[in-house]
């Protein structure tokens, strides 16, 4: 079969208890509030009319179930890539980003502001690196099980901040200076087709009660 082009709808999870709380996470967990499950109908809203041909998110439940509330009453299976999980950030899971601020300023202001020189040895995470490798592996996954179609992909912050750079053909060691900060429940557009990934938007936030 031809391949056609792919339309990704990339989406930040909702907003969730440790967000608001200032808690670092990564592969840990907590749950959406209600700002985040408004703020994911009200993608449900802007997509309604868009066909939704697959849907992936991260392994972490905040983004299934930012997924569900987006997509409604329609029956579509959400698959969870491992690829598409948040920078793991080891032993600082959990810890309020001030505290870590305080105990490890110089490690801090690597994974802030010289991706390059971030090693994760402090705290035993991952690497830009890493981080950019999987999720690069898990966009080549999508690609290769979507010949065409509209595909939702809900992910987290740090993860689509470096992924959506890179897919314009950024690189890991300026993207904490030129890329936006991806916003919850903000979406993102990228076409794919004949090899070339094209950016259409990014961190649309029209459709959310900023108020």
């Amino acid at each position: 079969m031809a391949e056609g082009l792919r339309t990704i709808y990339f989406v930040r999870h909702g907003k969730t208890e440790w967000n608001m709380t200032g808690q670092m996470q990564g592969w840990g967990d907590s749950p959406l509030v209600a700002e985040g499950i408004d703020g994911a109908k009200a993608v449900g809203e802007v997509l309604k009319d868009t066909p939704i041909d697959a849907v992936y998110t991260s392994t972490s439940k905040r983004t299934q179930d930012t997924a569900a509330y987006i997509l409604g009453d329609r029956e579509i299976e959400i698959q969870p890539l491992e690829e598409l999980k948040e920078m793991g950030f080891g032993t600082w899971e959990g810890i309020r980003v001030t505290e870590i601020d305080e105990q490890h300023p110089e490690e801090r202001a690597k994974i802030l502001h010289s991706p390059e020189t971030y090693k994760a040895e402090v705290n035993g995470g991952e690497t830009y690196y890493e981080l950019a490798e999987r999720l690069l592996e898990g966009v080549e996954k999508i690609i290769a099980e979507n010949l065409s179609g509209n595909i939702l992909v809900v992910s987290h912050g740090m993860s689509l901040t470096l992924l959506l750079y890179l897919l314009q053909g950024g690189t890991v060691e300026d993207h904490r200076k030129e890329a936006p900060r991806i916003l919850n429940t903000s979406i993102s557009i990228v076409e794919y087709q004949n090899g070339e990934f094209s950016l259409k938007k990014i961190n649309e936030i029209g459709h959310l009660d900023l108020k």
